[in-house]
């Protein structure tokens, strides 16, 4: 008897780990999609970071997907996803933070999405021109 619920209070515990981890993510997470060429996106997440003081560490890129590892003077891990969704169309995806820590922070990752969104907007070669 005794089995059965060491058995089943291990597996409530598995689940509420499960459940709070994957809400500690998306506390820190924050996903957009631009209408922008893939490359202008890639540039335009680069700069974000950059103005925003937030070091690259590592960059790691192909025609589809880029993923981009930087971290926020306060130590804070931020990871940056965009993906090519078609010509005209890019996904990116921001955390800031990891696991179930307490400094994610969806704000964060909702701030360098304002800033691609702006140098999209300035960067005429961000947008495929349409035909005339």
């Amino acid at each position: 008897m005794n089995r059965f619920y060491i058995k089943r209070a291990g597996s409530m515990l598995c689940l509420i780990l499960l459940v709070g981890a994957g809400c500690a993510e998306l506390q820190g997470k924050s996903v957009q999609t631009y209408q922008s060429k893939y490359n202008a996106t890639v540039e335009a997440s680069e700069d974000a970071l950059k103005n925003l003081e937030i070091l690259i560490l590592n960059s790691v890129s192909d025609d589809l997907r880029t993923d981009i590892l930087a971290r926020r003077a306060d130590g804070t891990p931020v990871t940056v996803e965009v993906k090519r969704l078609d010509q005209n169309f890019s996904r990116v995806t921001i955390v800031t933070g990891t696991g179930v820590a307490p400094q994610l922070n969806r704000q964060a990752s909702d701030q360098i999405h304002e800033f691609i969104r702006k140098h999209l907007l300035l960067s005429p070669s961000s947008f495929t021109k349409r035909p005339e």
